[in-house]
């Protein structure tokens, strides 16, 4: 997932209706780390900005990796999430395939009916973005923790004290 911030505000696509996973819902921009991408995680980020906004590097100022979330759901599929971030250097809304993209600010991310594994993560990424503009810090790591009914419950980060301990 990438999340693109200009002027405070925050670039997230609204899925279109016809989409089999998770129609209508909200998420940043992203897609699937495609065979033989692995070795470079950027260009394959770049890959999906460009074929879901028409936007390329040159468009964006510290284009970083912020954060990965390792997820091994109960139902033994093991998920690998990676979250990009980057500034726009000027403010723009492009046509999308996967659905419509729209700025939002930040208080207004809980009122959106956004992804499980996207909504946790959205609000830390923007205040990463904020804090760290040119993406220097380095990048973060959890954990998906599912409860005792199998049921995404939280994320565990490597700066916790529950992670490290």
């Amino acid at each position: 997932m990438i999340l693109l911030e200009h002027g405070g505000r925050f670039l997230l696509l609204q899925r279109a209706a016809h989409k089999a996973f998770a129609p209508h819902r909200w998420t940043g921009v992203g897609g699937r780390i495609e065979p033989g991408e692995f070795g470079d995680l950027k260009a394959s980020a770049l890959r999906e900005l460009k074929e879901e906004t028409g936007l390329s590097l040159a468009e964006v100022e510290g284009f970083t990796l912020r954060r990965t979330l390792f997820l091994a759901r109960p139902d033994g599929i093991f998920v690998w999430l990676v979250y990009f971030t980057g500034r726009l250097v000027e403010e723009a809304t492009p046509d999308c395939p996967e659905g419509t993209l729209a700025w939002k600010e930040p208080g207004e991310f809980d009122a959106l009916d956004i992804i499980g594994t996207s909504r946790p993560v959205l609000s830390l990424l923007a205040a990463d973005v904020v804090r760290d503009p040119q993406g220097l810090e380095r990048v973060r790591v959890g954990v998906g923790i599912y409860d005792e009914f199998e049921k995404y419950h939280h994320i565990l980060w490597d700066s916790d004290a529950e992670f490290s301990a």
